[in-house]
């Protein structure tokens, strides 16, 4: 895995990108997994939203992203929750969007998760379904369109996980949605 990083043909440094507190997030379309159009504001309406992003391919996503029904649970009353299904990180024949190599990864050989990178929106909306399925995902699930605006404004990130405010604004952001540090960071700033 670190050939592919070394050999990448972009900087990930510059490629994937923070997002400061306070930054503004804007609203973009994205898709319920039937193909119902959405908005990515939907996140965050009726007051602060937390988004997950995630794909089949990336294999953190497949590992963390279920904890969101932990962080439903405990926190549904003042947060809304959303996992956004994005480009997918580990495409089969493709580049992989991070590096530009074919960077298909041990755990997806195993797993046999071998898909391509989608090329129009019901490809990706079907890879989506199976995601929900696979991780037994029972929280809102979005995805994001082909242009992967929603996945520009939330970072560059294949699992990244940001609580935005219901004016836009960025409150916290992860590069990697780590559930436990996001867990203590939510208890100690979301009032009862």
């Amino acid at each position: 895995e670190r050939e592919h990083i070394r050999n990448a043909t972009t900087d990930l440094t510059q490629f994937m990108r923070s997002l400061d507190d306070g930054a503004t997030v804007s609203d973009t379309e994205v898709y319920a997994p039937d193909g119902q159009v959405h908005r990515l504001a939907d996140c965050w309406a009726r007051g602060p939203g937390l988004i997950v992003c995630g794909s089949l391919t990336c294999p953190p996503s497949r590992v963390f992203n279920p904890a969101i029904q932990r962080i439903n649970a405990a926190f549904g009353r003042r947060l809304q929750a959303t996992v956004l299904y994005v480009i997918d990180a580990h495409p089969f024949g493709s580049p992989c969007p991070y590096t530009g190599t074919d960077w298909v990864t041990a755990d997806n050989e195993a797993a046999g998760l071998l898909v391509a990178q989608p090329q129009v929106l019901e490809d990706r909306l079907m890879l989506a379904r199976r995601y929900i399925e696979l991780l037994g995902l029972q929280s809102p699930v979005f995805v994001d369109g082909m242009q992967n605006a929603a996945w520009e404004q939330l970072g560059r990130s294949p699992n990244s996980a940001t609580v935005i405010g219901a004016d836009g604004a960025v409150l916290f952001w992860q590069d990697w949605f780590r559930p436990d540090a996001l867990f203590d960071w939510l208890s100690a700033h979301l009032p009862d």
